[in-house]
This record gives structure tokens, C-alpha cells and sequence, in this order.
């Protein structure tokens, strides 16, 4: 930084500090001003004037010189770095930005539309009227305090976080704010639960009384583990009669009473293998329905996709009452295809590959528990595999 001197309106020279950008121009510079109190007396001040990472004319006034010192060495070093945010762009509200945040984002529909749900229950009634610039990372911990006394489960609360951070994040990177205050903060910890399932002859009970209509469908489901959007995305294409194999290739999703066809939840395309009596009720179904390649594979009574709704509450939630089972969720049938899959044998890297996980690391984490559960069926095959005469 270097010093100088400044001549004011009055004549006087007082001192002037600034330094200088990459192009030589001044950055920052101080000088000497008086200012009147509300009691008509005058007194001394200093004015920061520099100019912003967009060479703008800007101006803060500080009651003592230190103060004034202070700023310009931060200001200019902010300048430097790329770092500056101009402070007058986060007297936005939060309710203001929300809205655009949204608009730009890329994710699928389903996704979408639940960070919209969050926003407008949870994050816009807190910190809606705030402006961005005035929230503290106190304030969204005692936000996420609050949720928590209410009761709301941690996944939700984590949720609610997320959609947050992520609009904090596009004000960071809008340079409206300089830092993100929901980094870091303190959150409830999710408990972890093992995946609820049930054993091959409950499975095959459920499917078993499910309307005949829609028996293929659930079978599906319970034997490929596939998601529900998955399996009633399915074409008549899709079913490789040849190799044997289930394509799996899009999601059908509701959203807000609109089918929205989309992509798979890990955005990739797989082929799940199909037992020789699943392969022989798929052919039939083919060859009984008489449809175009095109055409959905599972359809509603009016000939449209199978809503989500009427599977849960009319076909699985009653055939789960009708055999005295509790009350989970469609999803139980994934987790019991995978539990099936496991005890024939299948390595994680096979039950994900069926599965459709983005990660074998991720189907241990989700399924650890039963690989270790089968450890001991393979103690006794490797006692077997010792015995005989070919035994080191």
C-alpha cells in the first residue's frame, strides 16, 4: 500500500492511502471528510473509496482511521483474490432468490418437485422474508432445533437442510453472498435401519393374491427388484425373449397428476436376467395382450399408465391387509428381490449390476447385513469343499 496526500475542499492536504489493481489503477483510497452529528456539531470521518471487481465506484464511511485502514486492506485483498461480493447484493430475500434458484436447476421432475416442497413448507416460512446477507448459521441451527422438537424424522430435517445449502450455494456462486451459512451446521444424526423385506414364501404369498390383472407386474417386482417407477415404464420391447433378459431403461414418474417419462434413478441402462418360469409368463403376456413394441407393457383400466396410488392403496395395501402382514411399503419387495439374490449366491457387484445401485459399495451398505448373515452357509460349503480326497 502506498502513501500519498490528498487536498480536501477546504484546502487543507491530508493524508491518502491506496493501492493500486493489476492495470495501475487505484483500487482503494482513503480521505478525510467531516460529517455533521444530529446535534448540528461537525466531526471528523473516513471514507473509503475503491472501485469493485467490475472497476465500479463504491464508497463506505468509517468513524475511525483504523477502522478505514482495515477495510481497504481487506477490500483490496478481496479484489485481488476474485473474492469480492458487492454488499448491497445480499439485501436480496431469501423469497426473492428461492424462485430463480429453482428455474435454473437440472434435475429430474420428481426431484424438483420436492425441493419445491421443502421450500414452500419449510425453508420460505423461516427464512422467506430474511435477506440473504442477514442469515446466520446460529439462526438456521436453531431452525433446524426447532424442527427437530416438533418431531419432524431426521431425513426430513436433512432434506429441508440440503434444499437450503443449495440455495445459499447459488447465491455464493452468484456472488451475492460471500460465504454459505449452512455449511457445517449441526445436524440429527439418521438413524441407521436395515432395509425391511420379507422371506421368499411371504413374497411369493403377496403375489399370489394380488389381482390376477396386475400378478406379472408384482412378480416383477418381487424377483428383478426393480423401482415402481422402473416396472411400469416397461415396453413390449423391453422383454428380450431371445436372451432372456429385461431391459430396464427409463422411469415413469407422477408429478403434481402428470406422467413425466424420464430416466433411471442412477441415469444408466441395465439388463436383469429372467428365470426360465418369469421368461414363460412374459411371453404369454406378450403374445395374450397383442401390443406394439411401444406400448407400455402394464397399463390402468382405461388403458393409460398404472398410477402409482391405485398400486399402493387398492392392489398392495389391500392384499398386505387381507394376509394380516404390516404395513410397509411397495419398496419392501426390492429389498426382498435383493435378500433372494443374496441367499442364491449372487456377489454385491451382481446384485447391484440387477439392481440398478450406483455402486457395489452401495448395495453393501444397504445389504451388508444379509451378506454377513449368509456367512455361515459359506463355512459349510467351504467344510465341504475341504473333504474328500482331494483335501490339502
Amino acid at each position: 500500500m502506498m502513501s500519498h496526500s490528498y487536498r480536501s475542499q477546504s484546502g487543507t492536504r491530508v493524508p491518502r492511502l491506496h493501492s493500486r489493481d493489476l492495470l495501475g489503477a487505484p483500487v482503494a483510497h482513503i480521505i478525510k471528510v467531516e460529517r455533521k452529528t444530529k446535534d448540528g456539531k461537525k466531526r471528523h470521518a473516513w471514507k473509503v473509496r475503491y472501485r469493485d471487481s467490475e472497476r465500479i465506484e463504491r464508497s463506505k464511511t468509517f468513524v475511525k482511521k483504523g477502522d478505514a485502514e482495515d477495510f481497504v486492506s481487506t477490500i483490496e485483498s478481496d479484489i485481488m483474490r476474485g473474492e469480492y461480493v458487492d454488499p448491497l447484493a445480499g439485501k436480496v430475500r431469501l423469497e426473492d432468490w428461492a424462485p430463480k434458484w429453482l428455474a435454473t436447476i437440472t434435475v429430474k421432475p420428481k426431484t424438483k418437485d420436492s425441493y419445491e416442497g421443502s421450500l414452500r413448507s419449510r425453508v420460505l416460512p423461516a427464512f422467506g422474508k430474511r435477506q440473504l446477507a442477514g442469515i446466520r448459521r446460529s439462526d438456521i441451527q436453531a431452525w433446524i432445533a426447532g424442527m427437530n422438537v416438533e418431531g419432524l424424522s431426521p431425513s426430513r430435517i436433512h432434506q429441508c437442510i440440503i434444499v437450503l445449502r443449495m440455495v445459499l450455494d447459488a447465491a455464493v456462486n452468484d456472488r451475492l453472498i460471500a460465504r454459505n451459512p449452512a455449511e457445517r451446521v449441526k445436524r440429527p444424526k439418521i438413524p441407521h435401519k436395515e432395509a425391511a423385506y420379507f422371506d421368499p414364501a411371504t413374497a411369493y404369498e403377496i403375489v399370489a393374491n394380488i389381482d390376477e390383472s396386475y400378478r406379472l407386474l408384482f412378480r416383477i417386482l418381487a424377483i428383478e427388484g426393480l423401482r415402481w417407477g422402473e416396472a411400469v415404464a416397461l415396453r413390449c420391447r423391453h422383454v428380450d425373449l431371445l436372451r432372456r433378459r429385461l431391459r430396464v431403461e427409463d422411469s415413469l414418474a407422477e408429478v403434481k397428476g402428470h406422467y413425466i417419462l424420464g430416466s433411471t434413478k442412477s441415469h444408466a441402462v441395465r439388463s436383469v436376467p429372467l428365470s426360465p418360469a418369469l421368461l414363460a409368463e412374459l411371453k404369454e403376456h406378450l403374445e395374450s395382450a397383442g401390443k406394439n413394441p411401444d406400448a407400455l407393457l402394464f397399463t390402468g383400466e382405461k388403458g393409460g399408465p398404472l398410477r402409482y396410488r391405485y398400486g399402493y392403496m387398492d392392489l398392495w395395501r389391500a392384499t398386505l391387509k387381507k394376509l394380516g402382514l404390516p404395513m410397509v411399503g411397495v419398496h419392501a419387495l426390492r429389498h426382498s428381490a435383493a435378500a433372494r439374490m443374496i441367499s442364491a449366491g449372487a456377489s454385491p457387484k451382481a446384485v447391484q449390476s440387477i439392481m440398478g445401485h450406483r455402486s457395489a459399495a452401495f448395495t453393501l451398505t444397504v445389504y451388508g447385513h444379509l451378506f454377513e448373515e449368509d456367512l455361515d452357509s459359506l463355512a459349510q460349503k467351504l467344510d465341504r469343499h475341504m473333504e474328500g480326497p482331494s483335501s490339502l
